[in-house]
């Protein structure tokens, strides 16, 4: 992301704003809302409870969200059964500046999702170049332990070797007993010029690294980093579907697709939410860290790996101080050259006396070169600048409080504004839906049949009175009475007003 502003790591560590500006942020626990210190102290309980105090924040939002959702529907459904109850004749509903407002929030929503996505690969980028940081750290410590074990071996077991062979060979008779004493004695200094060097190059041994390994630290970060980028990405992956489905739904006069285009939203709503209380713990308490990471560091180190002060600060604020290890490798260097000096004098005593002798001195001389490079060696690895132990331990803090920061900061505000941006798509999705037509049947539907859905509204409330109210009273007509006459037959109506006449015989 830095590439983008042709930004380059400096020499030195300088705070980052961003995380001056999350550092600056009150810190108050939610248990009584006492207002405590920033500094980062993660094992201290009333200081997560300030992070916490923050994340929760997102979290309510959520709830408060949910709630007037609720609300706001409840009153749009009741809304539409009054409306639905006493239509009102040849009125449009209108639906389209709600379906362009959704369109628009949609695609606004898919901007701030890829700026998440955006976001995701600079946070990982920046725990990447922590990775490298912190491998490249482990290399150098690993070589330069190396070198003080090679050394170490090459005085204590073959230069001890190879002057007590030559001890044994000056042992031997010799015709010149006073240039025996010499070489004797001469042997002696050169042990001790050598157990002197020994000395000064374990004594770096115990004050550097102290076996100082971070190999389970980076598999461990790699580790979860894996699973946080794929959870990410799956999120996000989840927040363009949704925003494809209500993008589609918003194209079509369907009621379903718009009621689920509402349920994704609400589900991505509470997905993105919660996301952003995670965000919002990580990162306040990752720009507490950068406020000062070297206090929280040496804090770490001394306690889990027993590394000294004077390490620490040597490698950590690189030519402020003196390096711890400089007088050592001082003394053994001196120390190494008067042992050259003194195999050359017993080379120069032995000549014509213990010519066996010329063999093992050369051995010797061989091997004392090889030690003296390695301390040379050893040297450049010690160095803060030339080792690069200075500015790994730099980049590593850019890495954590730059790349990570900016990323987790564009992530925070794209949950922030996707939540946002869904709340409102529901909004419009809820009145929309209450303005679209219901679907028609395909078939046609007998308004008298009370076992089949009437077509409209009407023909339900017709059905409803014609339930309700009273059936009305049939008249009946009086009964005809009949003649008594057996004779009487029925005529047309035309002659009798009862249909009857009488025949006459």
């Amino acid at each position: 992301m830095w590439y983008l502003v042709n930004f380059k790591y400096a020499d030195e560590f300088v705070t980052f704003w961003l995380t001056e500006f999350f550092h600056n942020w009150p810190h108050v626990s939610y248990l009584g809302f006492e207002k405590i210190s920033s500094t980062f102290e993660p094992w201290e309980l009333k200081y997560v409870q300030t992070l916490i105090f923050w994340a929760a924040i997102p979290v309510l939002w959520l709830l408060a969200s949910l709630l007037v959702l609720v609300i706001y529907g409840t009153c749009q459904c009741c809304k539409n059964k009054k409306r639905r109850a006493h239509p009102v004749p040849n009125r449009e509903q209108k639906t389209k500046c709600l379906k362009c407002g959704v369109i628009f929030m949609v695609l606004l929503c898919a901007a701030f999702v890829g700026a998440g996505l955006y976001a995701n690969e600079t946070t990982a980028t920046g725990v990447q170049h922590l990775v490298q940081s912190a491998e490249d750290v482990n290399s150098t410590i690993k070589t330069a332990e190396g070198e003080i074990s090679k050394i170490q071996t090459g005085i204590t077991v073959d230069l001890a070797g190879e002057v007590k062979e030559l001890e044994d060979i000056f042992r031997l008779p010799s015709s010149n007993a006073s240039r025996q004493r010499m070489l004797q004695e001469t042997t002696q200094v050169l042990k001790s010029m050598l157990a002197k060097a020994g000395g000064n190059v374990s004594h770096i041994s115990e004050e550097y690294s102290n076996g100082l390994d971070l190999s389970g630290a980076i598999t461990d970060v790699q580790y979860y980093e894996t699973f946080r980028w794929l959870g990410l990405i799956g999120v996000f992956c989840f927040e363009l579907v949704i925003c494809l489905v209500v993008l589609c739904g918003a194209f079509t006069q369907s009621r379903c697709a718009h009621v689920s285009s509402a349920i994704l939203c609400l589900t991505g709503m509470v997905i993105v939410w919660c996301m952003a209380g995670a965000d919002m713990f990580v990162t306040l308490g990752i720009s507490d860290f950068c406020a000062d990471p070297d206090v929280y560091i040496k804090r770490e180190a001394k306690m889990k790996a027993g590394l000294s002060d004077a390490f620490l600060d040597y490698y950590m604020t690189c030519g402020q101080t003196l390096s711890p290890f400089s007088k050592e490798v001082s003394l053994a260097n001196t120390n190494l050259a008067l042992a050259g000096t003194t195999l050359d004098r017993i080379a120069s005593l032995a000549k014509g006396y213990y010519d066996n002798a010329g063999p093992k001195i050369a051995e010797a001389k061989t091997t004392l070169d090889s030690v003296t490079s390695s301390v040379l060696t050893l040297a450049g690895n010690l160095d803060c600048t030339s080792s690069g132990l200075h500015k790994d331990y730099v980049t590593s803090l850019y890495a954590v409080c730059y790349d990570s920061v900016v990323g987790l900061t564009v992530m925070l505000l794209s949950f922030v504004l996707t939540g946002l941006l869904y709340t409102f798509t529901i909004f419009g999705a809820i009145k929309l839906i209450g303005r679209l037509p219901k679907r028609k049947l395909p078939y046609a539907v007998d308004q008298e049949d009370p076992f089949l859905p009437p077509n409209d509204n009407t023909a339900t409330l017709e059905r409803y009175r014609r339930n309700v109210e009273p059936p009305p009273r049939r008249q009946d007509n009086p009964p005809v009475t009949l003649p008594s006459d057996p004779r009487a037959r029925p005529t047309s109506l035309v002659g009798s007003v009862h249909g009857y006449s009488i025949l006459s015989q």
